[in-house]
């Protein structure tokens, strides 16, 4: 008797499963149980899988240990956090902090700088965002002067 869901026929084990696939499903559970028993979770307090990454959008599943800090940086994308389980922190370059707890959800903008720290065992998916490339499949060259004010 075959035992197989549709999502175990998904899941990310599967050799032919490519992080660019037109559709992508993951078992955030597994998969971050998976996380957890890597050598860089016990070693460094964190570690992230890129569940999927397309040209203008990639989604990471983190997972840290308390106390753990991402140091200050920025990224050159808007990005978001949503809290799967657990707690942590974002500090902004001017000291300013957000708790966000499992549900929570946080946006930041492009080259803001900021620190996440776990304050708990905590894991997330961290959601980054390109614009869309120039002269890209669908846009007119009107529409895009358009959509920037021109």
């Amino acid at each position: 008797m075959n035992t197989a869901t549709p999502s175990d026929a998904l899941r990310p084990e599967h050799p032919d499963q490519r992080i660019d696939a037109p559709f992508i499903s993951f078992d955030v559970p597994f998969e971050l149980a998976r996380l957890r028993a890597q050598r860089a979770y016990d070693v460094e307090g964190h570690a992230g899988r890129t569940l999927t990454k397309y040209p203008d959008l990639r989604v990471v599943l983190e997972a840290m240990k308390p106390e753990v800090r991402l140091p200050f940086h920025e990224t050159g994308e808007r990005m978001t956090l949503q809290v799967i389980v657990g707690q942590l922190r974002v500090w902004t370059e001017h000291g300013e902090n957000c708790d966000l707890s499992e549900g929570s959800f946080a946006a930041i903008d492009v080259a803001r700088v900021h620190e996440i720290e776990a304050l708990h065992e905590c894991a997330f998916l961290l959601t980054l965002a390109w614009p869309p490339a120039k002269g890209g499949a669908g846009v007119s060259e009107e529409e895009e002067a358009e959509g920037a004010g021109i």
